[in-house]
């Protein structure tokens, strides 16, 4: 539930969820030192430091996060402002009317909600201000468009910026409860990450056909380390909406 959080003075409404607040993994267990050496191959090798690969873990689990989507390096409570920008083609009243007078719009979360809720406030009416359901894991939402503001602005002039649901912002819990939770394909992809680089620690330049020869039409192949390693193969099986 939304509540009030200034009594008798004008309506201030605020989500149940401290902006920012959450938690931390620790990928210790999920992804063990002794399992990087083991799929790396690295048990007996001094010149491969325990630091060096915390390095690695943690630069695979935030491009995994980056690639996925997804929020891996802990559980935390997300805000995003929810105003749309109405843009018009043309200064007339019909298209005004097509373009104030939906039902709703669709907003792209920057992660999937985990528990299914996801306050929308800040609205200047407390009626605009609601919590709804969605889907666990899902991305897109319809955020219903407010009717009471009165537009003064100029609607002859093609350079003005107006908004819808100005000001308003949405609030939701994203990323997994512990790192237990994480698919297996992530991990993977992380182990394969890793792997790449410690193969190939960037002093050379070296692509995935494993040519060192310069030629006319350039470099062939890619040294990014996701394509080449084959991890985004692994990460992009655990995003649903890839297109």
């Amino acid at each position: 539930m939304l509540t009030a959080e200034t009594p008798g003075q004008a309506s201030v409404f605020a989500p149940p969820l401290e902006p920012g607040a959450g938690i931390e993994f620790d990928w210790t267990a999920r992804l063990s030192l002794d399992m990087i050496r083991q799929h790396t191959k690295t048990d007996d090798i001094p010149g491969v430091t325990d630091e060096q690969l915390s390095i690695y873990r943690a630069a695979a689990v935030e491009a995994a996060e980056r690639y996925t989507g997804m929020l891996l390096s802990g559980q935390r409570n997300v805000t995003e402002a929810v105003q749309s920008l109405l843009v018009t083609k043309k200064p007339d009243w019909a298209h005004e009317w097509l373009n104030v007078y939906k039902p709703y719009y669709k907003h792209r979360l920057r992660y999937p909600s985990s528990d299914g809720y996801v306050y929308l406030y800040g609205g200047l009416h407390p009626a605009a201000n609601r919590v709804f359901r969605v889907p666990i894991g899902e991305t897109t939402i319809k955020v219903p468009i407010q009717w009471y503001p009165i537009d003064t602005s100029n609607c002859c002039n093609t350079c003005s910026t107006r908004y819808i649901n100005e000001g308003m912002m949405i609030a939701y819990k994203a990323g997994y409860a512990s790192p237990m939770e994480v698919p297996s394909l992530v991990v993977l992809g992380c182990l394969q990450f890793i792997a790449w680089v410690v193969e190939h620690p960037g002093d050379e330049i070296l692509t995935v056909r494993n040519r060192r020869d310069a030629r006319s039409e350039g470099a062939q192949g890619t040294n990014n380390i996701a394509i080449a390693s084959g991890a985004l193969e692994s990460w992009r099986l655990v995003v649903e909406d890839i297109t």
